[in-house]
């Protein structure tokens, strides 16, 4: 089954064909999504709520997901300009996401070196949440400032 998909995405980027996008009505089920998820992680960190930790990772994946219904959403009016709009965005994402990943790192180390101190877990290992996060963010913010830019 794998390989079928994987076929046919290939045959669709062989005639020309665009990443299949969701319809635009999906940008409002991915903000609800979001909402409903910050909404219950606030009501899990205020109340002692068993398993605590748990609720809290899976609200997070949640908005992960939210963000991802938004991401793969057309635009109302989706045409050419905002396809290659979409795609210079998830590039400018990818770069700059990738970049402040790499400094983080870098600066975490030197600070620690500098301190002569050995780092901690959350900063030895970059949360999943964090990384998807942020390319997320970073795709919407720049297609939103290039969409203006038309």
């Amino acid at each position: 089954m794998k390989g079928s998909i994987l076929k046919r995405f290939c045959e669709l980027e062989k005639k020309g064909g665009a990443f299949p996008l969701l319809p635009a009505s999906f940008l409002w089920i991915g903000i609800g999504v979001c909402i409903l998820s910050i909404i219950a992680m606030t009501i899990i960190a205020l109340q002692a709520v068993d398993h605590a930790l748990f609720f809290k990772e899976l609200c997070m994946h949640f908005i992960l997901v939210g963000l991802f219904i938004i991401t793969l959403a057309k635009d109302k009016n989706e045409d050419e300009r905002i396809k290659g709009l979409r795609y210079r965005a998830f590039a400018f994402a990818f770069v700059l996401g990738t970049f402040t990943l790499l400094m983080m790192r870098i600066v975490v180390v030197t600070v620690n070196s500098i301190k002569d101190e050995l780092p901690q877990d959350w900063e030895y290992d970059q949360s999943f949440f964090f990384i998807i996060s942020s390319y997320l963010f970073y795709y919407l913010m720049y297609f939103q400032i290039f969409k203006k830019q038309l």
